[in-house]
């Protein structure tokens, strides 16, 4: 009986091995394609600030310099894209995004980001 534990504890031993081998293979694997990742290496410049149609940059412009900025892997999510947007408003825009910006302090949720900009659409067309 004790044969057939050392024999089993020997098997689970040499199958653990074999786990391990493969974790660090992966780890090797996971850390090259993060090196060489393109989505790695992409850098996107920050986008102006938006103030208002007399402003420089018109609404569409600025939302699709928002959404190249926001689609780095660190923003995912519909309430981090607001406030990274929130970030690039001056006033008048902020003036009447301020339903958003009480929501940030407030901690409430701050809907969808599609709300976001269709409301802001809605105002500067």
């Amino acid at each position: 009986m004790i044969n057939h534990y050392n024999g089993a504890l020997t098997t689970a031993y040499n199958k653990f091995s074999i786990l391990e081998a493969q974790n660090v293979q992966l780890q090797a694997e996971l850390t090259s394609l993060s090196k060489s990742s393109t989505i790695a290496k992409t850098k996107v410049s920050e986008p102006p600030t938006f103030a208002s149609l007399e402003n420089k940059i018109q609404l569409n412009d600025w939302l699709n310099q928002m959404a190249l900025y926001c689609s780095v892997p660190s923003i995912i999510h519909d309430d981090q894209k607001i406030v990274c947007a929130l970030t690039h408003l001056c006033t008048p825009a902020s003036t009447y995004m301020k339903v958003y910006f009480d929501k940030v302090q407030s901690g409430a949720n701050l809907d969808s980001c599609s709300d976001f900009v269709q409301e802001l659409k809605n105002i500067y067309g």
